[in-house]
């Protein structure tokens, strides 16, 4: 991860460009695109769900290889793979010849495909699975939600009472779900821990830093070890803690 000041030169830069472009595409193309985009985070959420960026970290895999590793039938382990082909997940190292079977096709991991693989340094696996499981049918829920402020999308989702705790209970609940979710914030947490340990004065400005709602200390333990001196309070729900 790049220092803080390089980091917002190339995101500012990087913006401009991407609405220099946006500006180019008409407005019924861009709604159209938003639609399909729904399409690839499926399938981008069910391949990292089989693991399969996992596999295919060690080289070359033929789509027979993927349907047994998943135990999957041809027909729709070959409809995923080329949906995650089309979504730049893979790479279809065998061209696309009508005349390659699809057990014999052969894939690779595209780069977005090597960061859904869980020894990825910045993998962002967990938070898709996040977004999908656990707010995925809060979203279907949201036009009911519109239509009475008195509902919460989350609530309705998962059968819980239409209040703030819905969610905290929701992960107390299903202790799987509340892994995920830990993981799912480490996920985000890595990208922002080196700009914001090595670019804010901790110790000229600090003794005791206080995360609130720090959930198993990574970002912590991490400001700890690299300021000995500071003294770390963690402070979390019970149920994320223990």
């Amino acid at each position: 991860v790049p220092p803080w000041p390089v980091y917002l030169l190339r995101a500012t830069v990087s913006g401009f460009l991407h609405r220099a472009a946006d500006a180019l595409v008409p407005p019924a193309n861009k709604l159209l695109s938003r639609a399909f985009d729904l399409n690839q985070l499926i399938a981008t959420y069910c391949c990292g769900k089989l693991g399969w960026p996992d596999v295919l970290s060690k080289g070359v895999q033929s789509g027979k290889h993927l349907a047994e590793h998943a135990n999957m039938s041809k027909l729709m382990t070959r409809r995923l793979l080329r949906a995650c082909v089309t979504s730049n997940i893979f790479h279809e190292v065998s061209g696309s010849r009508d005349d390659v079977d699809d057990d014999d096709r052969l894939y690779v991991n595209a780069p977005m495909g090597e960061a859904l693989r869980e020894d990825h340094p910045y993998h962002i696996k967990f938070f898709i699975q996040h977004q999908i499981e656990d707010f995925g049918p809060a979203l279907l829920q949201f036009w009911n939600a519109v239509r009475n402020d008195s509902l919460l999308p989350f609530s309705l989702a998962h059968n819980y009472p239409h209040n703030v705790r819905a969610v905290w209970d929701y992960y107390q609940d299903r202790p799987a779900q509340g892994l995920q979710f830990i993981k799912a914030m480490k996920c985000i947490d890595v990208r922002g821990t080196a700009p914001l340990l090595h670019d804010f004065p901790w110790e000229a400005r600090c003794k005791t830093v206080i995360d609130v709602g720090g959930g198993r200390g990574s970002f912590l333990s991490h400001l700890l070890r690299t300021y000995p001196g500071l003294r770390g309070v963690l402070f979390d729900l019970p149920s994320v803690i223990e």
